[in-house]
C-alpha cells in the first residue's frame, strides 16, 4: 500500500514538473512576443515622431544644401562623366526597396513590375546621378518647396554627376489615405539611405567623405498614379 502511494506522489510530481516547464516555455514565448512587439512600436515611435508635427509648430524639411558642414570635397569638373570611372561604374546603382517585408531591386531600365513608388525614387535616384535637376524637381511636391514658409531652393537644371550607390528604400509605419476633392491621397513614409563616392558636395554635402550613409526619412504622397515627395526629416534618435 505504501509502494503504490509512494508511486502515485512520484508520478503527481513529474505531472507537477512537467506543467511547469509548460508554463515556462509560454512565458518565455510571450516574453519574447512582447520584447519583439516593443521593440518595432519603439522604432516606428523613433522615426514617426521626426515625420509629424508638433502641435501648431510648423513641420519644416530637411535641407542638406542649406548647412555649412565646413568639410572638403572631391574636385569635380562640371562636365565629368563619372561613368568613365571604371571602380563607380561596377558599383550596384540599382535601388533595393523594401515595402511591407517584401524586398525587390529596380534599375531605370527595368520598371515594369515596379509600384508608383518604387518608380518614383529609382527616378529621383537616377536624375541625381546624372546631375539632372530638372528632372529632380519634378519629383517634389509644390509644398515640399515652400517648406512652411521657409522655402528650399530648387535644384538648378544642371549640377555636377553623383557618384551615389548601394541605395536602400524602406517603408516604415503605416500607409495612410485620405480622400479629397482630387482624389485619394496614400501618404506613406520611407527609410532612405545611399553611398557616395568621392562626394563632390553638391547633392548631400551632410556626408561625410569616408562613403558613409546617413538614412533620412521621406514623406511620399501618391496621387492618380504618381507619386512625390513631400518632406524630408532627419531620424532624431532619443539619448
Amino acid at each position: 500500500m505504501n509502494e503504490i502511494k509512494k508511486d502515485n506522489a512520484e508520478q503527481e510530481a513529474l505531472v507537477r514538473a512537467i506543467d511547469a516547464k509548460k508554463r515556462k516555455k509560454r512565458l518565455i514565448k510571450v516574453m519574447i512576443g512582447a520584447g519583439v512587439a516593443l521593440a518595432v512600436v519603439f522604432a516606428l515611435f523613433l522615426i514617426l515622431k521626426n515625420c509629424s508635427n508638433s502641435g501648431d509648430k510648423p513641420s519644416y524639411s530637411y535641407d542638406p544644401l542649406a548647412g555649412d558642414y565646413g568639410i572638403g570635397f572631391y574636385e569635380q569638373d562640371p562636365d565629368f562623366d563619372i561613368f568613365t570611372d571604371a571602380e563607380y561604374a561596377e558599383k550596384d546603382l540599382g535601388v533595393w526597396f523594401n515595402s511591407d517585408n517584401v524586398e525587390e531591386y529596380f534599375t531605370i531600365d527595368d520598371l515594369s513590375d515596379a509600384t508608383y513608388q518604387a518608380q518614383m525614387f529609382v527616378r529621383y535616384f537616377d536624375a541625381a546621378i546624372h546631375g539632372d535637376g530638372k528632372t529632380l524637381n519634378t519629383l517634389f511636391t509644390d509644398d515640399y518647396f515652400k517648406n512652411s514658409g521657409t522655402p528650399i531652393k530648387k535644384y538648378p537644371d544642371k549640377f555636377p554627376m553623383q557618384k551615389i550607390y548601394r541605395i536602400k528604400v524602406e517603408k516604415v509605419g503605416l500607409t495612410k489615405t485620405e480622400n479629397t476633392v482630387e482624389g485619394t491621397m496614400i501618404y506613406e513614409y520611407y527609410k532612405v539611405s545611399f553611398l557616395i563616392k568621392d562626394n563632390n558636395g553638391r547633392f548631400r554635402p551632410d556626408l561625410p567623405m569616408d562613403e558613409s550613409s546617413i538614412p533620412l526619412i521621406y514623406d511620399v504622397i501618391t496621387l492618380k498614379g504618381v507619386s512625390k515627395i513631400n518632406r524630408i526629416s532627419e531620424i532624431v534618435y532619443n539619448k
